[in-house]
């Protein structure tokens, strides 16, 4: 890669492409000359846990998904830097190196992060070689043991920035935006930038600041005369006032941006643009949350950060098609469990209307991080709060999940240290911590309810709302000896809730039950929205029992959890069966498991036998047809757990479900038997992709009938082709029991169906991607491959101004 450059403003460079890449601990290849020319040739994001076959001997396997990570790893890149540039700052970051991190430069070593999960950004100005070649070199060592309890991957997973600006610029997550009074007719919005100068002279310069709405028209400008000494950061407030403001929710998404400006000698010498929203949140010991003065119930779920057969190597499109399932299902909250996640993450959460409960860590004192959590944890805190306090969708902060020894004085000591930092850095949000049970001492576990309020009062008192893993048939105890104490369900059961000591069985109430009847009590989070790899026991890889399976399709417990939260009409119908297959799972894993079912009509093994199904709906009744032969009217009210059962006998063909209210159809599901198998179905989610080497398309793989209706009796083994410029990222079919790997040309169909997503790579043109199985047709798809604009990276510096906005047509003071 090669870079020149303007005595100007700030250059931003995706540093993605072209690292050099070698598993194993390789002396001496932190240095400038090292010879890596055969070396594999490698894009980041990239984890290589992901590419090797399940190991069931692994230590610590069940964690991590039984891939191997017990190593070290190297990537190294190239880049000239012109003499040109030598007055100049130059900084790399990296949104996740998982994880115990060294960055080199020419041999010098830039600076090290042993947590895997925070932004770090580091300079490498004083070691640049200007005019030559440049080495950036970074060691990953995943050999501390134990590991993560869910699958973390290994590598640089998240994206990597070169960022040159001039010695006078906008520090690091140096803007902080607030917005302290909003009405109807206007909003305060408060300004906080940090400045670093450099240079070895006092500098003189004009900071302008001006607000933008979503279409990019100006709504507010300010500008500070500034005096800023040598080798010095100075922090400076500026205000402004958007009048008519929109504010941001998650059912009206809307964005603002504040591009700031250094201006000196009239000309821009830096220049950095950053979103926020405009919205107030208010919490009422009696009402709730509210969210623009409208309470507001969080229906959450948590996630962890693998994209299933892509690893822990993050992608936008892939979490976005994730995340737009969550949406349809009525999802407006995420809690990220247990770690900061990529920024990308947070700028889709603002985008799509997420809000979110933002982590920073799991356990505090065990684990990997046990050896640096003193060390560290008030830089890995502060680096998840400064690089997320601007987003609207960050709800609250959460210090850690089910962390040792709850109610202890250390403990409790170190959660007020905790929380008070989180206040001192940002005192608009509230802070909280997923409490869980199994944490506290043997005698309160199974003890009277009296000894286990007194403790919960403890922690509380530390936090600003009460965050609780699996813990509501406690709610109204807590809340009778703490009436001012609002409540979050952090963690949540997807069907009944599980008794607090985990015996076996369910109490006949869904966790929403619990929100739903109390004011006090905010909102839930499912555990779990999405399966995950890890948290598993050998043959299972992960865990599996979340709504949605690692291909991103929804299972039918999904659709109660619809049916609760959704206004949108909806009645969707499954088939309660102990004969269908389950993944076969840890004994302790049961609370999670709702029974089995299935959404389709095809049961010949039922043949003239009566059959169970359910029907979950957000109308007031369902009428069932068969054949068009009604089965009668249910009302939902007549089903206090807003699951109505039927019984009746399998009879191939149609079954149709029409939901109701006040005698109005609304909704319709339909389900039709499956003849025999006839040919592949392939269904992308995109067929126009982007010649950059990173877009991708998800293609949902089908076995069906001549009819098309999908066959789930029939499983294949599908192999596929892909002519052209692209490749195959990753196969899956969400059975997590599967010894199949991830990374290959072939995937057997589970209940008719797989994934394979493929990418792009960098010459336009067309992809055709052909599915084989014994015994059936094939079936293709085909995709354009459109020309990109030039990557960042490629692009020269002088060039660079391309990608900037445009200098400010005016500079001016707006009242």
């Amino acid at each position: 890669m090669t870079m020149a450059a303007e005595q100007c403003s700030r250059k931003v460079a995706c540093f993605n492409t072209g690292w050099r890449f070698a598993e194993g601990n390789y002396a001496g290849a932190h240095r400038r000359d090292y010879h890596d020319q055969d070396w594999r040739r490698l894009d980041v994001p990239h984890d290589w846990s992901i590419e090797k076959p399940f190991d069931p001997e692994m230590p610590y396997g069940g964690s991590q998904a039984y891939l191997p990570r017990w190593s070290v790893g190297w990537y190294r890149k190239h880049v000239h830097i012109p003499a040109s540039a030598s007055g100049q700052r130059v900084s790399i970051r990296f949104d996740g190196i998982h994880n115990n991190s060294e960055v080199w430069i020419n041999g010098h070593l830039a600076g090290t992060r042993p947590y895997g999960y925070v932004s770090v950004q580091y300079d490498l100005t004083p070691y640049i070689r200007w005019g030559e070649d440049n080495v950036i070199a970074v060691k990953v060592d995943n050999t501390v043991m134990p590991p993560d309890r869910w699958y973390s991957g290994s590598g640089i997973y998240r994206n990597v920035w070169l960022i040159m600006t001039g010695p006078l610029h906008v520090a690091a997550w140096g803007t902080y935006i607030t917005t302290p009074e909003i009405t109807d007719e206007a909003a305060r919005v408060h300004i906080r930038i940090k400045l670093d100068n450099k240079a070895g002279d006092e500098a003189e310069c004009l900071l302008v600041t001006e607000l933008l709405d979503a279409d990019g028209q100006r709504q507010a400008q300010v500008e500070t005369t500034v005096s800023i000494s040598a080798r010095s950061t100075m922090e400076v407030e500026q205000e402004a006032i958007v009048r008519s403001p929109k504010l941001w929710s998650p059912d009206h998404p809307q964005l603002y941006e504040a591009r700031t400006v250094i201006l000196r000698n009239g000309q821009v010498i830096d220049d950095v643009t950053t979103s926020y929203g405009i919205r107030e949140i208010r919490l009422d010991s009696q009402a709730g949350l509210l969210l623009n003065g409208q309470r507001l119930k969080l229906k959450g779920v948590c996630i962890h950060h693998d994209l299933g057969c892509l690893g822990a190597a993050y992608h936008d499109q892939a979490m976005e098609r994730r995340l737009a399932v969550l949406k349809e299902m009525g999802c407006n909250a995420i809690r990220f469990a247990h770690n900061p996640m990529a920024p990308e993450l947070l700028d889709l959460c603002d985008r799509m209307g997420f809000l979110v409960i933002n982590e920073a860590f799991d356990k505090w004192k065990s684990l990997y991080y046990a050896a640096w959590f003193d060390e560290w944890w008030e830089q890995d805190l502060e680096a998840m709060l400064i690089r997320d306090r601007n987003h609207p969708c960050v709800l609250m902060w959460s210090l850690g999940n089910e962390v040792e020894n709850q109610g202890q004085p250390a403990m409790l000591d170190m959660l007020r240290k905790l929380a008070n930092y989180c206040r001192e850095k940002d005192p608009t949000r509230p802070v909280t911590c997923a409490l869980e049970p199994h944490n506290t001492p043997l005698s309160l576990r199974d003890g009277p309810i009296e000894a286990k309020v007194e403790h919960t009062k403890k922690l509380a008192e530390c936090v600003d709302i009460l965050g609780l893993n699996y813990q509501e048939q406690w709610y109204e105890h807590y809340r009778e000896a703490m009436p001012d104490t609002l409540i979050v369900g952090t963690e949540t059961f997807p069907y009944y809730r599980g008794h607090g000591n985990r015996v076996k069985g369910y109490w006949p109430v869904n966790p929403w039950f619990d929100v739903e009847k109390h004011d006090y009590v905010i909102g839930q989070f499912v555990w779990v929205g999405i399966d995950y790899l890890g948290e598993a026991a050998y043959p299972s890889k992960g865990w599996s029992s979340g709504l949605i399976d690692t291909c991103g399709f929804r299972k039918p417990i999904s659709y109660l959890q619809q049916s609760l939260w959704s206004d949108k009409p909806m009645v969707h119908m499954a088939v309660l069966d102990e004969t269908l297959s389950q993944e076969r799972s840890p004994q302790w894993t049961m609370h999670w498991k709702s029974p089995p079912m299935a959404s389709h009509w095809t049961f010949p093994q039922h043949a003239g036998k009566m059959i169970r199904l359910v029907t979950f709906t957000n109308c007031d009744s369902v009428e069932l047809f068969v054949n068009g032969e009604s089965y009668g009217i249910r009302r939902l009210e007549d089903y206090p757990d807003r699951m109505i059962i039927w019984h009746l006998p399998y009879i191939p063909g149609t079954i149709r479900a029409i939901g109701r209210s006040k005698d109005r159809e609304l909704c319709k599901h339909e389900l039709t038997t499956a003849g025999k198998p006839h040919r592949l179905l392939l269904k992308p989610d995109l067929t126009v992709l982007t010649a950059d080497g990173h877009s991708i398309s998800h293609v949902e793989v089908q076995v069906v009938d001549e009819q098309g209706v999908v066959v789930p009796g029939h499983d294949a083994n599908v192999r596929f082709d892909l002519a052209g410029e692209g490749v195959i990222a990753g196969v899956d079919n969400g059975d997590l029991t599967s010894d199949e790997p991830y990374k290959s040309n072939c995937r057997t169909t589970r209940n008719g169906k797989c994934l394979v997503i493929i990418r792009a790579k960098r010459e336009a043109g067309s992809l055709l991607l052909t599915a084989y199985a014994e015994g059936l047709l094939e079936g293709t798809a085909r995709f354009e491959v459109q020309p990109s604009e030039p990557a960042a990276e490629d692009v020269r510096w002088p060039e660079f101004d391309l990608f900037l906005p445009p200098v400010l047509d005016a500079v001016r003071t707006t009242s």
